[in-house]
């Protein structure tokens, strides 16, 4: 799919509160089962091939490599805005314990492959962002069932072409996590306004 060492886009998703307590093992593999049923309805609904990707299971995850030749800008607003209304769909008529919120986080940067999968600084700076504290806090104030982080570079590099993206969905984020302090943008779903009376 790309070279021993390659410039390409990677995502990485995390179930939110996957251990708590009130999720027992049933409901964790039904999770589970769900993340990747919907993650893989988003990235057709995006015109992203799913058997094109390299992707590794984190458990209560995925680590996501893209084909260095797919446009950055896809895994943004497209993406996020696909894969919100397939949660939306999905956790509808579902308990709080089986509803499936993602953490999801986006970045541009070389991987290198050996025999034991993908790694590299642009690995390891993606899953500083998706844990970073500020990230999840946004979430769990929002409360909605999806939230995105996009490293800087990313962003620059997709809003400075010209890209369909929406610049003004996306405000600015300080990530600290471990030795990592860096500026990213976080994007949310834009809140529904209830029409009523």
């Amino acid at each position: 799919m790309f070279a021993p060492r390659s410039y390409t886009s990677l995502l990485a998703l995390d179930i939110i509160s996957f251990g708590s307590p009130y999720r027992d093992e049933g409901i964790q593999r039904g999770l589970r089962h769900v993340m990747y049923e919907a993650v893989q309805e988003a990235f057709s609904m995006t015109r992203l091939s799913w058997p094109a990707v390299h992707h590794e299971d984190r458990g209560d995850g995925i680590l996501i490599v893209l084909p260095p030749a797919v446009p950055a800008f896809l895994l943004m607003d497209p993406l996020a805005h696909h894969l919100k209304a397939v949660l939306r769909r999905r956790n509808m008529m579902l308990s709080e314990a089986a509803r499936l919120r993602l953490r999801v986080a986006g970045h541009a940067g070389f991987v290198f492959v050996d025999e034991y999968g993908v790694g590299g600084r642009a690995v390891t700076h993606l899953f500083r962002m998706l844990e970073a504290a500020d990230f999840k806090e946004a979430i769990d104030l929002a409360g909605t069932d999806l939230g995105l982080i996009v490293s800087d570079e990313m962003y620059r590099e997709v809003t400075g072409n010209g890209a369909y993206i929406d610049p003004e969905r996306y405000r600015a984020l300080r990530v600290k996590c471990k030795e990592t302090v860096a500026d990213a943008w976080l994007w949310l779903p834009p809140r529904v306004r209830c029409e009523c009376g």
